[in-house]
């Protein structure tokens, strides 16, 4: 067998080995391991009809059965829409930069912690829609367990600039978005 021969040979299986990988290593957003078995939970995110009229969309997302539902809705809220959603036009209010500080879930309660850019910028439209996500988010995976929001570490009572009361536990606030608000289940 010559050089020549023996590298083209080389090659292909290089390349036709390399084409099978690809398919299974963008399964999903977080590199899950091919074979593992899945669960389908729900997150919010919002969709603009117009200047005036934003709704909320209920997207579904796979994640692994081991892994906790509020654990991962929480990380998929705050990793926001996919490249393909967003082309279809959903996107998130929740910042750019919002960390999940902590979560912490006990029989009747759930206490999220965020970062401090949960509360930056945006109108008082925005810091409403970014208050609903998740407390729909939540609220559809527990609708028995009352929910805490703390801002780095503390207690809320008031999103600043807006004047949007805060209860503790969370409560659902009055949605100027409820008129116009249609839930579309979207699949990844």
């Amino acid at each position: 067998m010559t050089k020549k021969t023996f590298f083209l040979i080389f090659l292909i299986f290089f390349l036709t080995s390399c084409s099978f990988l690809a398919p299974q290593e963008k399964e999903t957003r977080k590199g899950t391991s091919f074979g593992q078995s899945y669960k389908k939970i729900s997150v919010y995110f919002t969709k603009s009809k117009g200047p005036e009229e934003i709704n909320l969309i209920l997207v579904t997302r796979k994640i692994p059965r081991d892994e906790s539902d509020i654990d991962a809705a929480l990380k998929e809220l705050f990793l926001g829409p996919t490249k393909k959603e967003e082309f279809k036009g959903i996107m998130s209010e929740i910042p750019t930069g919002t960390r999940l500080i902590k979560i912490e879930e006990s029989e009747d309660d759930i206490l999220v912690d965020v970062s401090g850019q949960f509360l930056v910028g945006g109108g008082a439209a925005s810091v409403q829609l970014r208050y609903l996500q998740l407390y729909k988010t939540l609220k559809k995976i527990e609708p028995r367990k009352k929910v805490y929001l703390h801002v780095d570490g503390k207690i809320i009572k008031t999103i600043s600039g807006e004047g949007l009361e805060v209860t503790q536990p969370l409560t659902m606030i009055t949605d100027y978005t409820k008129k116009y608000q249609k839930i579309e289940d979207v699949q990844p």
